[in-house]
């Protein structure tokens, strides 16, 4: 009686703390691959995963060969659930591939012929990565995907010096506070699919998650130690975690002294209310005439198999196709437009992306233009590769400090933000925001969903999506560091322009002698041997060329 009690008593416990915490899953199983040997037990372990982590009181969202599409919107869908959440977890068991130092999971319809199409048809790990870093104690990103790449061979490199990696790279949670990042396997080795039912990964996940006591990080040193033991050490799992300073259980704490049950009273006689039956004809159109993505998402998750469901589904991928277009005409550059075709190759703007596509690649036509007299104009200052000028007339030597209480956010670190001349993508862009840019000021957010900002020398509009108030959760850059103006002429000032190129306008210069300069990502742009890098020093701010800044710290250039 008293170890059924004690029983009793930890369920009671794990109970009451499972449900003050709100823990979200998404779990993603690829086998049924289409221009590749099937796997055998990605589906498997998926679904033993999701059926394991609802024990644990994790609302969990299970998919099972998702094709490229289906993996984006299944992406965005969880993303909405990690913002209330505290604790949230990927799991991802099928294909991965390294290219260029970066990880992909890859889609059961991915195509892979080349090195330079296949990021476009692939999910970056990074975007799993900013999905649960969204949880207000913890991120896990788990991945069951290291098994060996069918698709290097046929695949066409960028470069005769480059090659595919077995395996996946490391990631670097350095900085970082509550996000865990677990790998099948070591760097470059693959991870085995398995002869049984389960891979040796998910079988030692399974085996160890709900094992009350194991905290976090215990919990990972025994799924390794599990792998190794399973796999006579062929495959080591490895995980880069930065944990909270608070003790993480899934499975609940270690237990103390024996709990009694409390006494439960007599429950009164209930009378039950009549049911009322709700009809799903009417549950479909209220929510098409909502207007809304997530009713009719609700309604497909209550009724999957009713008559009006294919409707309801072609109505959220419509939303999906949608809102993937706002974002591609927000960048507004040739790469987006042919990954928004790549991704939605039946959409409802594939031929304005062609158009679009076919006027940005457009040569400009020369034109002489019969100008009127002009008044006296200022030496015209050199804006080549080099990007140097020794005149300082009509250069600004002080911009707005940057202490204002608004962030970038939701933008991927090889990425950027425009700054337009006007609130719509009919303006063109007149600066660019690093992803991890702070102290923006003077916000001013329109109903059409563009905010007016200043950033240091830079003014202009964005899209408020990409903005929010409050301190910046963006990863911290490599490049990040306290610079010196390098290598540069004498007595010639280094240009600092609002974006990263001389296609944008000089804000302010650095003197050939500066030092201490504040960089906090630095960028590559088509065209140039060198990186470019937001900078900040003396008052001053913008972007200048790498190839005259170096790493006080390290000594070294932001190469490519």
């Amino acid at each position: 009686m008293r170890s059924i009690a004690l029983a009793m008593g930890i369920a009671i416990l794990w109970c009451v703390q499972a449900l003050a915490e709100v823990r979200v899953a998404l779990v993603i199983g690829n086998s049924a691959y289409q221009n590749a040997t099937p796997l055998r037990n990605p589906a498997n372990d998926a679904r033993a995963v999701a059926a394991k982590f609802e024990t644990l009181g994790f609302e969990v969202d299970l998919h099972e060969d998702l094709t490229g599409q289906q993996f984006r919107i299944a992406l965005g869908t969880f993303t909405e659930k990690a913002l209330r959440a505290d604790i949230a977890v990927v799991f991802y068991a099928g294909h991965g591939i390294e290219m260029s130092g970066q990880n992909y999971l890859i889609p059961i319809d991915a195509q892979m012929r080349s090195e330079a199409t296949a990021q476009f048809e692939t999910i970056s790990l990074e975007q799993a990565l900013s999905t649960v870093r969204l949880a207000k104690k913890l991120g896990i990103v788990m991945l069951d995907a290291c098994r060996d790449n069918p698709f290097g061979a046929q695949m066409v490199r960028n470069n005769g010096t480059r090659s595919l990696s077995r395996g996946l790279a490391p990631v670097s949670v350095e900085g970082e506070s509550g996000i865990v990042v677990s790998f099948a396997a070591q760097e470059g080795r693959t991870a085995d699919d398995g002869d049984g039912m389960h891979s040796p990964y998910t079988q030692a996940l399974l085996a160890a998650v709900d094992e009350p006591g194991l905290e976090v990080g215990r919990l990972f040193r025994r799924v390794r130690s599990q792998v190794r033991e399973l796999t006579n050490d062929r495959q080591v799992p490895i995980e880069r975690m930065q944990l909270p300073d608070e003790a993480i259980y899934l499975a609940g704490a270690e237990t103390g002294p024996v709990i009694q049950p409390p006494v439960e009273p007599e429950e009164p006689e209930v009378v039950e209310a009549p049911v009322v039956r709700e009809d799903p004809l009417v549950v479909y159109l209220d929510a098409v005439a909502s207007g809304e993505r997530q009713p009719l998402e609700d309604f497909l998750a209550r009724y999957p198999n009713h008559s009006r469901a294919p409707d309801a589904r072609k109505l959220v991928d419509d939303f999906a196709d949608r809102e993937f277009w706002d974002l591609t005409v927000a960048k507004n550059t040739v790469s987006a437009y042919r990954t928004y075709m790549l991704a939605f190759s039946s959409g409802q703007y594939v031929e304005e992306a062609a158009a679009r596509i076919a006027a940005l690649e457009k040569p400009a036509e020369p034109v002489t233009p019969v100008e009127p007299p002009q008044p006296p104009q200022p030496p015209v200052v050199n804006r080549g590769d080099d990007d140097v000028s020794t005149d300082m007339i009509g250069i600004r030597t002080q911009c707005p400090s940057q202490t204002g209480s608004w962030v970038v956010t939701s933008i991927p670190t090889d990425d950027t933000l425009f700054v337009r001349g006007g609130p719509s993508t009919r303006f063109s862009p007149i600066g660019e925001l690093p992803f991890n840019a702070e102290g923006l000021s003077h916000v001013n957010c329109q109903s059409s969903g563009w905010c007016e900002i200043v950033y240091g020398c830079i003014k202009g509009y964005s899209y408020g999506k990409y903005l929010r108030q409050g301190r910046s959760t963006a990863a911290r850059s490599r490049f990040s560091g306290s610079y010196q103006v390098t290598d540069h002429p004498m007595n010639e000032a280094l240009n600092v322009r609002a974006g990263p190129g001389t296609q944008y306008q000089v804000v302010a210069e650095l003197p050939p002698t500066a030092n201490g300069i504040s960089v906090s990502d630095c960028q590559i742009e088509k065209g140039y041997r060198m990186r470019w890098c937001t900078v900040s020093w003396g008052g001053i701010s913008g972007w200048a060329y790498g190839k005259y800044l170096r790493n006080q710290s390290t000594g070294q250039k932001p190469a490519p």
